[in-house]
């Protein structure tokens, strides 16, 4: 999601290049009377709880929770999370590089350097527009999901196995809102993880949603990768509805 240490632009990874994007349009529209504020925050789920990667791991004896911003909005914010103002690329790499040496990593017998976590970069957007007299406002949220682990295969104990069962319980149930919104269920079971919870505004309803899927080409990993491609086709018959713009 970050890219390499020694970036460029071929080797940008997704959340550099979507606010490299994002920036070169806000300037764009400034002929047009629009000016943009924009405030990012990055967390990990990590054993279903939230951890904030802006911050050295000796600062990390705070509780986060995921809340309503107030009775009558929907939108959601997490208590004691550092959200950073930024105003070019340059600022978010930055982060990024902060977030990535507190990321919580470890060595497993199937990969040297795995994600124990899933991790969750966002990017809340304000447009103003004083010549229209209209305000517009949306969060982008850039997810690297941690990906299912075997436990026949990695052979995980202690430490290691309590972050695969969580990892697991998750990705199960992300698959379960997902279907539930695809039967158009009258309850979505939003609240029975972290990510669910964090993300309901982005899954249903006014958002957009798109997701990749990697799988390995390796013949021993054919039922892992099958598994993936499943998941892959159940995101790919969801629909939620068409977003609107937030425009005030």
């Amino acid at each position: 999601m970050e890219g390499p240490d020694d970036m460029t632009d071929e080797t940008m990874g997704m959340i550099p290049r979507a606010v490299h994007q994002i920036f070169q349009h806000a300037e764009e529209l400034k002929s047009r009377g629009w000016t943009y504020k924009f405030t990012a925050s990055f967390l990990e789920i990590y054993n279903e709880t939230l951890q904030d990667l802006l911050v050295r791991r000796s600062e990390k004896n705070v509780e986060y929770e995921i809340k309503r911003v107030s009775v009558t909005n929907e939108e959601l914010h997490v208590t004691n999370l550092h959200y950073v103002p930024v105003a070019s690329k340059e600022e978010v790499c930055k982060l990024l590089h902060s977030a990535k040496m507190n990321r919580s990593v470890a060595k497993t017998l199937l990969n040297d350097r795995s994600s124990r976590s899933h991790s969750v970069f966002q990017l809340r957007i304000e447009g103003r527009n004083e010549m229209r007299d209209l305000k517009t406002n949306a969060v982008l949220s850039l997810v690297d999901l941690a990906g299912s682990e075997r436990l026949d295969k990695s052979l995980s104990k202690g430490d290691r196995l309590k972050e695969t069962q969580a990892i697991n319980s998750s990705l199960s149930n992300l698959g379960l809102v997902i279907t539930s919104l695809s039967n158009k269920d009258t309850h979505i079971p939003y609240r029975n993880s972290k990510l669910t919870y964090l993300l309901q505004n982005s899954l249903r309803g006014n958002s957009k949603m798109l997701m990749f899927v990697n799988i390995s080409p390796v013949a021993e990993n054919f039922s892992e990768s099958l598994n993936s491609l499943r998941f892959a086709s159940k995101v790919n018959e969801c629909v939620v509805g068409t977003a609107q713009v937030n425009r005030k």
